[in-house]
């Protein structure tokens, strides 16, 4: 796979990312797709008009972290939802729209990793090993919306943590209060990535842990959110999925799983 591509948030995980990483209560949830003639060209240029949506929410995280031993992990999420013409933020990501051509937007976007990483004492295998902490990471993201669905992809920096690249697929079924949207996505890795958070340094090696030196891998995701509203202005979010790690991840020492399954869900209360 191309390196210049990265998974969003929201669809995983992460979706996932997962994933409410990057959508809303649906009704405002692709705030940079194109609806209406005018918001085609650069964002700067546009004739729309700059109308603005915010709300607040709370989300939580639930996943089996593929380290040995760690069990179950718990990330809470908070939701900050805003949108206007130039910025689409929800949870921890948050997009400069640059421009939308014939369904396809482009943006730059920011998102903060709160739920990577480890401490040593999360688990017995991570004992002795350096705590790894979460990023922030940025980059380009680009959105095709169709009629099939909306295929997302971005490429993401994170300074001394190396560079993650996704591309994902979703379709949004509407039932009255209710919408479905089954995603998919594969995420790459670089060497770097996999080496900070699941490599083993020298200084870290012990009987039963040997050094490890991470290589560039492919995550594979599947997935469906559900989302439900209360009221016009209430809802909550819920998006279950599992993902595959690579080999790269697969054949650190640290890791004990193959399959990670995943739990997101959150409430929003949308102002206007």
């Amino acid at each position: 796979m191309n390196k210049r591509l990265r998974r969003r948030h929201h669809l995983l995980l992460a979706v996932a990312s997962v994933a409410l990483y990057s959508g809303s209560v649906r009704a405002d949830d692709d705030g940079a797709e194109s609806r209406n003639p005018d918001d085609s060209g650069l964002t700067v240029l546009s004739n729309a008009t700059n109308v603005t949506h915010w709300g607040l929410g709370v989300a939580a995280g639930i996943e089996a972290a593929p380290y040995k031993g760690y069990g179950t992990k718990y990330t809470p999420i908070p939701l900050l939802f805003f949108d206007n013409k130039w910025v689409h933020a929800f949870g921890t990501s948050a997009d400069l729209k640059l421009g939308s051509w014939a369904g396809v937007s482009v943006a730059l976007r920011g998102h903060f990793a709160i739920g990577d990483g480890y401490k040593g004492s999360d688990a017995p295998i991570l004992n002795g090993m350096q705590d790894r902490n979460g990023a922030f990471w940025y980059g380009p993201a680009l959105a095709w919306h169709t009629a099939f669905g909306t295929l997302s992809g971005d490429f993401l920096e994170g300074g001394n943590k190396g560079q993650r690249a996704a591309i994902d697929f979703g379709k949004v079924f509407d039932y009255g209060r209710f919408s479905i949207e089954p995603h998919a996505g594969v995420e790459w890795l670089s060497s770097k990535y996999v080496d900070y958070y699941y490599g083993v340094r020298q200084s870290e090696a012990r009987a039963g842990r040997p050094a490890y030196t991470g290589k560039s891998t492919y995550d594979m995701s599947l997935g469906t959110r559900v989302d439900y509203h209360f009221t016009r202005h209430q809802g909550v979010i819920f998006d279950v999925g599992i993902s595959h790690p690579g080999g790269g991840i697969t054949d650190s020492p640290l890791v004990g799983k193959r399959y990670i399954p995943e739990v997101k869900i959150g409430y929003l209360y949308q102002f206007n």
